[in-house]
């Protein structure tokens, strides 16, 4: 009678043990498949680091926030700075040596911050308002076209840069 028990109690065991191993089998591959969509969606997030930025073009003013992304296969870069006022001047004064402010509207991007973002859902078309500047200031190696534009009614910059 013994052995019919510990038999019973020995195959309880192992029938517990392989379903736990069943649904940990599970999870990890659900882990794997979020962990994948965190890094597909990671791509999305526009990169926050100015040194970073800065090994591809010249920042040459102090910059109290960035966010940028580049896209290497068209090689583009698109940043979005806010200046401190007295940089925010040095640039304009800067790029006009070169050649006069013109009025543009770009399209914003999801990636822009929330300010920007509103204030484009708010003029109805998505599209921001602003100067456009030369960026010669900005340009470094094969990053040697584009401009930048001061986004009106806020102290945010949005450069647009790109090679040849």
């Amino acid at each position: 009678m013994n052995s019919i028990k510990d038999c019973l109690i020995l195959t309880l065991i192992f029938i517990a043990a392989t379903l736990a191993g069943c649904s940990a089998g599970i999870s990890n591959s659900n882990s794997t498949a979020n962990a994948n969509s965190g890094q597909t969606s990671a791509s999305n997030v526009a990169k926050t680091n100015v040194e970073e930025l800065g090994m591809l073009i010249n920042v040459p003013y102090e910059s109290d926030e960035v966010f940028w992304k580049d896209d290497a296969a068209h090689k583009k870069i698109v940043a979005v700075l806010r200046f401190p006022s007295n940089e925010a001047s040095r640039l304009i004064a800067d790029a006009e040596k070169v050649r006069p402010a013109q009025p543009v509207s770009i399209n914003s991007e999801s990636w822009f911050p929330a300010e920007l973002v509103a204030q484009s859902e708010m003029s109805g078309d998505d599209q921001l308002n602003g100067q456009a500047y030369a960026a010669d200031a900005f340009f470094q190696d094969q990053y040697n076209q584009g401009r930048v534009i001061r986004i009106e009614g806020t102290d945010y910059f949005v450069l647009q840069l790109s090679a040849n």
